[in-house]
């Protein structure tokens, strides 16, 4: 009945984080018989016929832009609704999606199979955008280790897909089909294990305490507010609260700058990522456009995010 214990959901998270990438590089790894497949497929447009090399930059782009919209939109209502139905439903979306990866051969179908990478892409952003923000919130102090552990599955994701792909691909009795026909009977028992998780903390919604401070003109702490409730700090305490209040500034430094940068309080600017309005702000609606303008806000994203896309450009 109460939450499952982060010793048991994080490790499925990395199970789940390397079958989805290794869904990821089939198509790479078996390159040529996919080319072959493109060229010969009955419903090909003329460019991917007389130019299959293209048709197989569509499919994979197909996945990129199902990805990129899908990522948005789930990074958006994650704050809204409980992460374990959006993951799930995006779990099970994905899981048909690679079904229908394989059903393309079996239908000489080149739209079939774009729509299926395109539907993969949609529904793995649900789960990509969920996990590393659950991990940060609900690890504590062994965060950054579990974190760590969640990215290996990226890389070793990758690898073992590159090789699954082109040994399937390359089988005599199997085929490129029977590559997303084995990942799907053998992803179907982490979704079945998925459906028992349960998290309660927060009612299973993706978002933080909301922490502000009551300072005297000197600059001393008189009161902390914490999700609603206000807490009077006493003369005798306020010396211990003033270094808890100094660790928190370190721990809860926002990797998201705050719209406003004209405060001159530290502690003010440290919280005020988390909660910066009052009650009548807070009727304000969360909208996507907010989000890309906080985003775009942050140096740190926008040089990790032009980092990212010169080294696709490069790849």
């Amino acid at each position: 009945q109460g939450t499952t214990r982060p010793f048991y959901l994080f490790p499925l998270f990395l199970l789940i984080n390397i079958i989805t990438m290794a869904d990821r590089a089939i198509i790479p790894g078996a390159s040529q018989e996919f080319l072959a497949f493109l060229g010969g497929a009955s419903d090909s447009p003329a460019v991917v016929k007389n130019n299959p090399d293209a048709g197989l930059g569509i499919l994979q782009a197909a996945f990129m832009i199902g990805y990129t919209l899908a990522i948005i939109l789930s990074g958006h209502y994650v704050h809204k609704i409980k992460w374990k139905p959006l993951v799930f439903f995006g779990l099970c979306v994905w899981w048909l999606g690679v079904l229908g990866s394989g059903n393309a051969k079996q239908y000489n179908s080149f739209y079939v199979l774009l729509f299926s990478r395109m539907a993969t892409g949609c529904s793995e952003a649900a789960f990509q955008v969920v996990a590393p923000p659950l991990i940060q919130d609900r690890a504590g102090k062994r965060a950054g280790f579990w974190l760590s552990i969640f990215l290996m599955g990226l890389p070793l994701g990758l690898s073992v897909g590159y090789i699954y792909g082109s040994h399937m691909a390359t089988s005599e009795l199997w085929g490129w089909d029977w590559a997303y026909y084995w990942m799907c009977i053998g992803s179907f028992p982490l979704l079945v294990v998925f459906a028992f998780v349960r998290d309660v903390t927060n009612g299973g919604v993706l978002s933080g305490e909301v922490v502000d401070v009551e300072l005297k003109g000197d600059g001393s702490v008189t009161a902390v507010v914490i999700d609603g409730e206000r807490d009077e700090v006493d003369e005798d305490d306020e010396r211990e609260r003033s270094t808890s209040l100094t660790t928190a500034t370190t721990t809860l430094e926002p990797l998201l700058p705050p719209l406003d940068n004209n405060s001159n309080s530290a502690v003010d600017a440290t919280f005020k990522h988390h909660h910066q309005k009052s009650a009548a702000d807070k009727k304000d609606k969360f909208t996507i456009l907010s989000e890309v303008k906080t985003c775009l806000n942050s140096k740190i994203l926008v040089t990790l995010s032009l980092g990212q896309a010169a080294i696709f450009g490069v790849v």
